[in-house]
């Protein structure tokens, strides 16, 4: 769902596949919370979702540290590039949020752990922007645009739902004026 998302081009069916997608991908994830695999795909799909429009960085903070206290406990459930990209993003995620020593302390143990000489220059120019930078900062405030796209969406979330319930009503009167016809020709 979340694919077929990615490919729409009207923004509420965007929103719709996308929300169905992870009402999927967070029951997969209550059903089975150990398994590291709904884990990764759930952090993953998560990671690519703006943050203004869905608030779930959190989820993935929540899916990666679970991975990765996982692979520390266990060594080899994730293979070392997958590892490394989550731990990588996992700070991206910190940032993304304004949890700037988080993320740094993520690139920084990922910098001492790579060999990649492309993964070490781009972990030490993340960690040169964050010089200076406070540990949290406050990335609550939104622009006056992206809080109208968000209203913009909550009303049409709520024009589309009304919009099914009239069709819903529609089509139960037709069929009880079909089945009233029916009665009064026999």
């Amino acid at each position: 769902m979340l694919l077929i998302a990615r490919d729409k081009t009207k923004p509420l069916e965007k929103l719709k596949w996308s929300k169905n997608g992870l009402k999927l991908l967070d029951k997969a994830v209550a059903a089975a919370p150990e398994d590291s695999l709904i884990r990764l795909l759930r952090g993953k799909a998560v990671f690519k979702l703006p943050e203004k429009h869905f608030r779930r960085t959190q989820t993935v903070i929540e899916d990666y540290t679970f991975l990765i206290d996982q692979e520390m406990r266990q060594e080899g459930t994730l293979e070392p590039e997958k590892y490394s990209q989550v731990v990588y993003d996992l700070g991206e995620a910190y940032h993304r949020i304004g949890r700037n020593k988080d993320a740094e302390m993520c690139w920084k143990r990922l910098e001492n752990q790579t060999q990649d000489p492309e993964m070490q220059q781009l972990l030490s120019t993340n960690l040169q922007s964050l010089e200076g930078k406070p540990e949290i900062e406050d990335n609550k405030t939104e622009s006056l645009s992206s809080m109208l796209v968000g209203a913009a969406l909550a009303i049409g979330n709520a024009f589309s739902r009304w919009v099914e319930k009239e069709k819903k009503k529609e089509k139960a009167a037709l069929r009880r004026k079909r089945r009233k016809n029916k009665k009064s020709r026999r």
